[in-house]
């Protein structure tokens, strides 16, 4: 249990104490109630107005346990959240989530300096007319931040009618305020462009890669071993100076049915399979032919530019289906039904595969950390079936695993992209998914 208790506290070299307030220090990861916990029933709270915070580091693990109920929440109250993007800390996956769980009403900032210095706070603000609840300590909006971790906060609750309470809440609200100011190269408010402006220069990463970088950076750190001298046994490997212990998971993740979503009724808590190939936290799956995913392990002509002498031009980004992938669930590509014949093409061009001629289906909303417009097209005389999409081309390398999911077009997009990284945990699950062969190539592909 949290503990309780009356204490002084020190607001801009004034002293501050009130009986009527309320402190609590939250230890995890073995206290009844955590900091993910003190989100979630807050979120759920209609007395309050404004939710604000100020958080170093926000990944998937931990936006994907509040999107829901931020979504729901921020249709009536009002949302600020500044999130450093520092040290690898920020994922592409959680700022999409806040910004999807925020929009229109809500407001994400994104906060840098570029010298030396990290934006590392961990304030999380409710307020309403009368009262306001804080959290100030060492959790992140990550999964370990929120639950598993081992960290701890002080959470204070403010009477506003006690002036004290009030001048307590002011000074919170005045930095929380600074760090909510747009300011040219300081302070900016996301958006799905900026996400992209901030994915391509490199400050945040999908979360595949930060695993990738973790991982290659945890290998780089072990010391080389010393192998045994000639003639004599393999030493004993040094016991471990520490042991495992076990913490408490965090919660399930509800998941609402579609048809239930509307009338706001409560569901069971569902448990969430252990990897990322299951649909994003409130986004509409959708199956057709019986399947809702497709992977390929993408080759050279998939992510490579092609010619890079000076004067000539690179190849189309493009990464191609083979059209045994194709035949196999069409419907999952929407062909032939969405596309267009492309007449002018196929008035000079004899070539036909099944009856048809080049097909387009052009400016196809495929999310790939944030949502682009990507070109679908089936040429018969190259005999390939394309993705165009310069974000696409560049989101994995030769050997990596694309992940294609099928979602329901209210999503605001129809397919959600990842890649999956050699050696990441979610290439060693997609690649045995990975099971047909194609003839003359490299390439593996699969559907489920």
């Amino acid at each position: 249990m949290p503990h309780q208790f009356q204490m002084a506290l020190w607001v801009h070299n004034r002293s501050w104490y009130h009986r009527s307030s309320v402190m609590e220090f939250i230890v995890q990861p073995f206290a009844e109630i955590r900091l993910g916990d003190f989100l979630l029933s807050h979120l759920s709270d209609p007395q309050w107005t404004q939710f604000r915070a100020a958080i170093a580091f926000v990944k998937r693990s931990g936006t994907q346990h509040i999107r829901q109920p931020l979504r729901h929440f921020s249709d009536n109250a009002q949302v600020k959240v500044s999130v450093g993007v520092d040290l690898y800390g920020t994922s592409r996956e959680g700022l999409s989530d806040l910004l999807e769980a925020t929009t229109p009403s809500g407001q994400i900032f994104i906060y840098r300096n570029n010298g030396p210095s990290t934006f590392h706070p961990k304030v999380y603000l409710f307020k309403s007319a009368a009262r306001a609840d804080v959290v100030v300590g060492s959790g992140n909006l990550t999964s370990g931040g929120l639950f598993t971790n081992y960290e701890a906060s002080v959470a204070a609750a403010l009477d506003l009618t006690v002036k004290a309470d009030a001048d307590f809440l002011q000074a919170i609200e005045e930095t929380l305020d600074a760090w909510s100011q747009p300011q040219e190269g300081l302070c900016y408010v996301l958006t799905p462009e900026l996400l992209s402006q901030l994915v391509a220069t490199g400050l945040v990463h999908g979360e595949a890669q930060l695993e990738a970088m973790q991982q290659a950076q945890t290998s780089a750190a072990k010391p080389p071993t010393t192998p045994p001298a000639a003639g004599t046994d393999e030493p004993p490997a040094p016991a471990s100076l520490f042991v495992t212990v076990p913490v408490p998971p965090p919660p399930l993740i509800a998941k609402t049915p579609p048809a239930a979503a509307e009338m706001d009724a409560p569901t069971e808590a569902t448990e969430v399979p252990p990897a990322s190939v299951i649909q994003p936290l409130g986004v509409l799956p959708q199956q057709l032919g019986g399947v809702g995913c497709f992977v390929m392990t993408l080759q050279n002509t998939d992510v490579g530019v092609g010619q890079t002498t000076a004067g000539t031009a690179r190849r189309s980004p493009e990464v191609f289906i083979p059209l045994a992938a194709l035949d196999q669930h069409p419907d999952f590509w929407t062909f032939p039904a969405e596309f267009t014949e492309d007449i002018h093409w196929n008035n000079t061009h004899p070539n036909r595969r099944g009856g048809f001629g080049k097909m387009d289906r052009m400016d196809v909303p495929m999310r790939i950390g944030v949502i682009h417009s990507v070109r679908m097209f089936f040429n018969p005389r190259k005999g390939d079936f394309r993705l165009g999409n310069e974000a696409l081309r560049s989101a994995g390398h030769i050997g990596d695993i694309l992940l294609v999911q099928r979602v329901d077009p209210v999503n605001g997009f129809e397919y959600d992209i990842q890649v999956a990284p050699q050696g990441s945990p979610l290439f060693e699950q997609l690649e045995p998914l990975c099971d047909t062969p194609v003839p003359n190539s490299h390439k593996r592909f699969g559907y489920f």
